[in-house]
């Protein structure tokens, strides 16, 4: 399984140390996955595809819109970046990673091609990594036969690897001015890559929710676009948001249907809009108005691991992969507009990543923190968190593992919420003892 993981970088990092320049438009090489995916059959042939990129919510966008397809009845692939633990987390059908054997088997079917074209490049070349992955994930959706793959694409567009796809659906959510090294160096450049996904075989173009000069920007790019165009605030919108320790609650309103009192049990404002541009989408795929108890199944049990998650209640318990301080920050916004709860932070945070940046702002909402580590992990902890905590919050204690620092704070008498901070591990940890699998996170 490690070699077959070592495949999909192999190229890359070769290459990496002879590239000097970083602009995408001069560096991918989305021509080479073309090459591979031709000499292994041209699996995606014949098979549909739902393209999302953007600057935020993307992955996130991708899981709503293939869950929902998968409570509406399709068979769904999935096709994400990056993985919590294991990298088959990148490729689902119907929420269920590929398996190690199924993985290893089309590694094997790739890797002839894959050298074949190797042995032509010049040594600032490379075969894309995501180009290598979504081989082997289309490979994958073929054999499954598949109804419809939902792809999120990397940092930009025109010239991701996963862009060699004929999209019928192209999907942007939110854009940011990002990666100007890479994709800029003008937020109208950016702008060109994200709506670089949008071909002639494109048929319907869908904009999420955008800063009003983007969203202008994006108008006005697609002034002479031919193709149906839905926009957030005139075909659907996300209404009534209001987060809670229970999730996000919200309404959706498109232009077929108004859907109230909605809930997903993750935190955030922007989740919400998420979930309303994969009603709409889903809407015009299935032909028609979607079951209000499938939408409230389908969100209601909506599984994304580590990012912002709610695992339990009484009391609840959430879980993030904050590993540096601007993460931090972002789980502490979204946890302020639940104020008035009495929070313990649980944190594991390697010597490598900015642990001190994480208990310093988690000391800003916490009235507890705990200090621990996951119970497998090959990474190296910091001696200090612990009294770097004390420092900043005088009641901080430190376990040695997980499992008995949320004993701990589940006998706090006044915890209302038990937020677990930290590395992909220790989220995979508490996954695990909440019974829940990253590999199998439902359709």
């Amino acid at each position: 399984m490690k070699d077959a993981e070592n495949l999909v970088y192999r190229s890359y990092l070769r290459a990496i140390k002879n590239i000097e320049i970083a602009e995408d438009a001069k560096v991918k090489k989305p021509e080479l996955t073309r090459q591979l995916f031709d000499r292994l059959g041209s699996p995606d042939i014949g098979q549909k595809f739902i393209l999302v990129t953007g600057s935020k919510g993307k992955g996130s966008t991708s899981r709503f819109i293939s869950s929902l397809l998968g409570h509406l009845g399709y068979k769904v692939g999935l096709f994400t970046s990056p993985h919590l633990v294991d990298f088959n987390e990148r490729i689902r059908i119907g929420g269920k990673a590929i398996s190690d054997e199924d993985f290893m088997s089309l590694s094997e079917q790739v890797l002839p091609s894959f050298e074949e074209i190797e042995d032509t490049l010049a040594e600032d070349e490379y075969q894309g990594p995501i180009g290598i992955a979504l081989a082997i994930a289309t490979l994958y959706f073929r054999e499954n036969n598949t109804d419809i793959n939902v792809i999120e694409c990397g940092r930009g567009g025109s010239f991701d690897d996963a862009n060699i796809l004929e999209n019928e659906w192209a999907v942007i959510t939110p854009v940011m001015e990002e990666h100007l090294n890479f994709l800029g160096p003008t937020i109208g450049d950016v702008i060109d890559h994200k709506l670089g996904i949008i071909k002639p075989s494109t048929k319907l173009v869908y904009i999420s929710e955008q800063q009003e000069q983007i969203s202008q920007i994006i108008e006005k790019k697609l002034s002479n676009y031919s193709g149906e165009i839905a926009y957030y605030g005139t075909d659907f919108e996300a209404k009534n948001i209001q987060l809670n320790a229970r999730g996000t609650g919200f309404d959706v309103a498109t232009s077929n249907q108004a859907y109230a009192e909605l809930t997903l049990p993750l935190l955030g404002k922007f989740q919400a809009s998420n979930a309303a541009i994969a009603v709409k989408i889903c809407e015009d795929i299935y032909g028609r108005v979607i079951d209000l108890a499938v939408l409230k199944n389908c969100f209601g049990t909506m599984q994304w691991p580590g990012r912002c998650e709610i695992i339990d209640e009484n009391p609840t318990v959430i879980v993030d992969g904050a590993i540096h301080e601007e993460s931090a920050k972002h789980v502490g916004q979204v946890l302020q507009k639940i104020s008035g709860y009495h929070i313990i932070t649980i944190i594991s945070v390697p010597s490598d990543k900015d642990y001190k940046g994480v208990i310093k702002v988690a000391s800003e909402f916490s009235y507890k923190i705990i200090i621990t580590k996951p119970d497998i992990s090959h990474l190296n902890f910091p001696d200090d968190a612990y009294s770097y905590a004390r420092s900043l919050l005088s009641n901080s204690i430190e376990t040695s593992e997980l499992k008995e620092a949320v004993q701990l704070a589940k006998i706090e008498e006044a915890v209302d919420i038990i937020l677990i901070l930290g590395t992909q591990t220790l989220i995979a940890n508490a996954k695990r003892l909440w019974n829940q699998d990253l590999l199998d996170i439902g359709i």
